[in-house]
């Protein structure tokens, strides 16, 4: 039996596939050395860190959009309130009529009002701390906790413009590394209005540190904040110590036995 003579479009079609495959092959070599090759690698290590970076910025711009945005218009909204209101205030005080009867812009009145915007923003600013503070203080005060305090240390070159010491004891005797806590005594808008509730008057950090002598005494203290040592590490965030009364642990103690009674004090 005779071969069917192959007619000229197979032949062009084979010819057609032939080149294709050619030129795949010579393509998949061509970018297999482009990709081994340094430039290509260049490339490729470019690429990447670019789509990193991409989708970095669209995961920022949706923590922005959800989370964020929702926040800052709200506060925004609230500041363009209060500055709107603000400069109702200002117009209608800041002008004074002249003897034609027309209101004239007067600088004594403008003074006056913007020293009284401090002093507003100074009051605002010291109730937002105390407010800050007070859920604080409730959920850690101690009172009249009986401790060990050995010295104390003026800190307030290290802070200038801040009356601040620093008190050192332990919770029990003997002394370890362990049982060791560090108070701080400042002069803040809470510590102030505690004081004047509690002693009417104001408080004085330097007094309050006095108090501890440079022995072992026996302490009645009132504090609040969390003793914790990381925290003081990391963030220096140390308790404060408001109210103290210290008898030195050797000498007289040791003759009459006499005890702390710090009720005349508070």
């Amino acid at each position: 039996m005779t071969e069917k003579p192959r007619n000229d479009a197979d032949a062009l079609l084979d010819g057609i596939d032939k080149t294709l495959s050619d030129f795949k092959t010579k393509a998949y070599q061509a970018k297999k050395t482009y990709d081994q090759s340094d430039v290509g690698r260049a490339h490729r290590e470019l690429t990447a860190l670019g789509r990193f970076w991409s989708q970095f910025a669209r995961s920022c711009g949706w923590i922005y959009m959800r989370l964020i945005s929702p926040i800052t218009w709200r506060a925004y909204r609230g500041i363009l309130w209060v500055f709107a209101r603000y400069r109702a205030l200002w117009a209608r005080c800041v002008y004074a009529k002249d003897a034609y009867g027309d209101a004239e812009f007067s600088k004594a009145r403008g003074g006056m009002m913007i020293l009284a915007t401090i002093a507003v923003c100074y009051l605002i600013y010291g109730v937002a701390t105390v407010a800050g503070t007070l859920p604080w203080y409730l959920f850690t005060v101690r009172h009249d906790e009986q401790l060990y305090l050995s010295n104390s240390q003026n800190l307030s070159g290290q802070a200038e413009g801040r009356d601040i010491h620093e008190v050192y004891g332990c919770e029990t005797l003997p002394c370890t590394d362990q049982n060791t806590v560090t108070f701080r005594v400042r002069a803040t808008w809470f510590n102030e209005v505690w004081s004047v509730l509690h002693h009417g008057a104001l408080f004085y950090p330097g007094y309050v540190a006095a108090a501890v002598n440079p022995v072992v005494n026996r302490c009645i203290i009132t504090s609040y904040g969390i003793r914790r040592k990381f925290l003081v590490r990391a963030w220096e965030l140390y308790p404060d110590l408001v109210q103290v009364e210290c008898m030195p642990t050797s000498g007289d103690e040791g003759k009459d036995g006499k005890v702390i009674d710090n009720k005349h004090y508070r």
